[in-house]
């Protein structure tokens, strides 16, 4: 008996906190607009950078200028980093193939056995 009242508490506490979620309908002055070339700009401001101030930044009040700053430094060393890690992670497969080309086709067969668990300990 105590087991199904906390199982009905639990199904109540479930719809209770589920129901907002699926019962809302879109607001009636959400519509978007059929063709986005068409729609005229209201706002010619310049695009805004976009990025993450790094931890406590925020509390250190900088102006709208000093974030778009920090911003643009970011993605400048971000696509940098990219591309170089990008070479990384292609150095890291080359070295890879280069190393298992040291392999007899037995011991090829062995590792493959060993990294996929049918190995039972030859």
């Amino acid at each position: 008996m105590f087991r199904a009242s906390m199982l009905g508490v639990l199904f109540a506490g479930l719809v209770v906190l589920s129901g907002g979620v699926v019962g809302q309908e879109p607001k009636k002055d959400d519509k978007k607009p059929e063709d986005p070339k068409k729609v005229d700009k209201k706002d010619d401001s310049p695009v805004k950078a976009k990025g993450v101030l790094p931890a406590n930044w925020k509390k250190l009040g900088l102006t709208e200028d000093q974030v778009q700053k920090v911003y643009k430094v970011q993605n400048k060393y971000d696509e940098e980093i990219d591309k170089l890690q990008a070479k990384i992670d292609q150095m890291k497969a080359d070295r890879t193939k280069d190393t298992r080309a040291v392999l007899t086709a037995e011991q090829k067969k062995r590792l493959e056995d060993i990294l996929t668990g049918k190995d039972k300990d030859k």
